[in-house]
């Protein structure tokens, strides 16, 4: 999705990560992924993509801290200035289960004025 210039600041993008997560916490991968689209897409369906990856992450989700509050926050993160076009990161944190979560990860990047934000990746725990 195309940014505004008025739209990359933290208080917009950490609206776009909420919006984006509640997308995933309702299952709509369709709408998710009409509005974000999915870098990790590769040659699936965007939509059927962001499914299998989200169910993935979800069978090894990350321990959410005790007496971590739910959903936890979102944080964007800058990029120092550099010549690959990353701009900024929103790790947005989904509660799947009590104290367990999945990693959301939104990126925004481009060029001068024209900025975009895409869904990046799910994830859980390493293996």
């Amino acid at each position: 999705m195309k940014l505004l210039p008025t739209q990359i600041d933290e208080t917009s993008l950490t609206a776009f990560g909420e919006e984006a997560r509640a997308l995933l916490v309702r299952h709509d991968y369709a709408v998710l992924a009409s509005r974000f689209g999915y870098a990790l897409a590769y040659d699936r369906p965007p939509a059927a993509a962001l499914e299998v990856d989200f169910m993935s992450a979800v069978a090894s989700p990350i321990a959410v801290a005790s007496g971590a509050y739910l959903p936890p926050a979102i944080t964007v993160k800058y990029f120092s200035p550099n010549t690959t076009g990353l701009f900024a990161v929103i790790e947005c944190p989904v509660p799947v289960a009590d104290k367990a979560a999945v990693l959301l990860e939104l990126i925004v990047s481009g060029e001068d004025e024209e900025k975009h934000i895409t869904v990046e990746d799910i994830s859980g725990v390493a293996a």
